[in-house]
């Protein structure tokens, strides 16, 4: 692991971003994170769909602007870190344009809040991407596998989604691949990928990163399994939030 300097300014940096992994799951769990979106909105706002296309594409701006300055140069590491949080952003905008079927709203404060961490996130990444790994290794090797199962587990379970809403845009108990068994495998398949990022970069940030991003899906998968069993009365008890068997 890349550690930083341990300046004052990282020190304390990095205890906000301790309070904040630590904080995020209990606030969305309990409703008090204000993420109106999907199943959990509030009913007014912008387009779902401008919404979540604005929202995944700064982050694609934002690392593609900081990491501008050395990808002509750049090694296969650094390519690959960067061409990792690319593409994952690039695939949720053209997932939200010709996949994703929208019933509702996204409230605009949410919009601007996922856009701001998604790009802090992604921009943070690309800068510190000017000091990667001297080389690809095991590990690295091993986050390449990972991404790309979560690349592919997502995108999958994504088109599940939308395939159910083909004539309704109705909630439905949703059914095929990982959701015989969670209600939330999209988000599962999602810290895959965040984890495969982590081990290309390799930097203490991007494991902040990926532990927030955990906290914060599970506690959402969690929130979500409760909603399905309220809103439909012969849901499977046996169920899971987010990882089968277990969560």
């Amino acid at each position: 692991m890349i550690l930083p300097e341990w300046t004052t300014f990282n020190i304390t940096l990095y205890i906000f971003f301790a309070v904040l992994v630590v904080g995020v799951g209990p606030a969305e769990y309990f409703g008090m994170s204000m993420m109106n979106y999907s199943k959990f909105r509030k009913g007014t706002g912008i387009s779902g769909r401008a919404g979540m296309v604005f929202l995944y594409f700064l982050p694609f701006v934002a690392i593609t602007f900081i990491a501008g300055s050395y990808l002509p140069t750049a090694t296969l590491v650094q390519w690959m870190v960067y061409l990792a949080v690319a593409f994952h952003f690039i695939k949720r905008v053209l997932e939200s344009l010709f996949v994703h079927k929208y019933a509702g709203k996204i409230d605009l404060f949410t919009t601007l809040l996922i856009a701001t961490f998604y790009s802090l996130a992604a921009g943070m990444l690309g800068w510190l991407n000017q000091n990667p790994l001297p080389a690809p290794d095991a590990w690295f090797t091993i986050g390449m596998v990972l991404y790309i199962v979560g690349i592919a587990g997502n995108f999958y379970h994504h088109k599940l989604l939308a395939d159910l809403r083909k004539n309704s845009l109705d909630y439905f108990i949703p059914k095929g691949g990982l959701f015989e068994y969670v209600v939330c495998p999209h988000y599962l398949f999602e810290i895959l990928i965040w984890l495969g990022i982590a081990l290309l970069s390799r930097h203490l940030a991007a494991f902040v990163v990926l532990f927030f991003i955990v906290f914060y899906l599970t506690a959402r998968a969690m929130r979500a399994l409760k909603w399905y069993h309220e809103k439909f009365k012969d849901f499977p008890k046996d169920r899971k939030g987010i990882l089968p068997f277990i969560l």
